[in-house]
């Protein structure tokens, strides 16, 4: 007998019309106001493939609570965790996440008192305003947890604004951040950063220091960083 003309008899329908479904309680879920993020410790994982991240994802999620700023796909096929909470939850969650990864894991951080500007930027993403000052500092990593090490010390290193953080989508895997203010204090907080990228996964990590920007860069930055505002892949 084929397979396309097997039956079930009533007593199998039966049984099939009784299992549980273990996503049917998502399924008339209503839409919930997203709770305030407190931290004041952030992590990030950054993972090869997407069955280890999704493995890391529940695992993490299950051993304490956490809220999950984000979790999902990025360039070049890697899967990226962000998340935050009190401090010892985090670490207990980052040290289970990191063991599930185990030998997918490529960066990860953890920022048990993170810089209060990092959550806000990285749940919207959007650009911010420069303000008085009249350098730029561009900090660019290899991946993404790196970049969150090296923007919490180049904040809490020197009296800098936090324009922009872009966690590598749209930027092959990389991540971005824009610094602006003072000449010396953008030259301190970058080399903060660049200390900071020695503690992470330092390949691919750049940074420059754009003393007395031109006007040009200031329209740029006000716009944000993307050439095509749209996301084009």
């Amino acid at each position: 007998m084929s397979a396309s003309s097997i039956t079930l008899g009533a007593p199998d329908r039966l049984r099939a019309s009784l299992a549980p479904d273990p996503l049917s309680e998502y399924d008339n879920e209503e839409p919930e106001d997203e709770p305030e993020i407190t931290g004041p410790a952030v992590a990030m994982l950054e993972i090869a493939d997407v069955p280890s991240g999704l493995a890391a994802l529940d695992a993490l999620a299950k051993e304490a609570s956490v809220f999950v700023i984000a979790a999902g796909t990025v360039q070049c096929g890697h899967w990226l965790i962000a998340f935050a909470g009190d401090v010892e939850p985090v670490e207990m969650s980052f040290a289970r996440g990191v063991d599930v990864a185990g030998g997918a894991l490529l960066d990860s951080v953890l920022l048990p008192y993170a810089e209060p500007r990092i959550l806000p930027a990285l749940r919207d993403g959007a650009p911010r305003r420069p303000g008085a000052g009249d350098s730029l500092g561009v900090l660019q990593t290899g991946s993404s947890p790196t970049l969150l090490r090296a923007v919490d010390a180049a904040l809490k290193g020197a009296e800098v604004a936090l324009l922009e953080l872009r966690i590598a989508e749209g930027l092959g895997g990389r991540g971005l951040a824009m610094l602006w203010g003072l000449q010396h204090d953008v030259e301190a907080a970058a080399e903060h950063a660049a200390r900071a990228y020695g503690r992470g996964r330092s390949a691919g990590c750049t940074t420059n220091v754009i003393a007395n920007a031109d006007r040009e860069v200031g329209r740029a930055l006000r716009r944000g960083t993307r050439f095509f505002k749209e996301f084009r892949g």
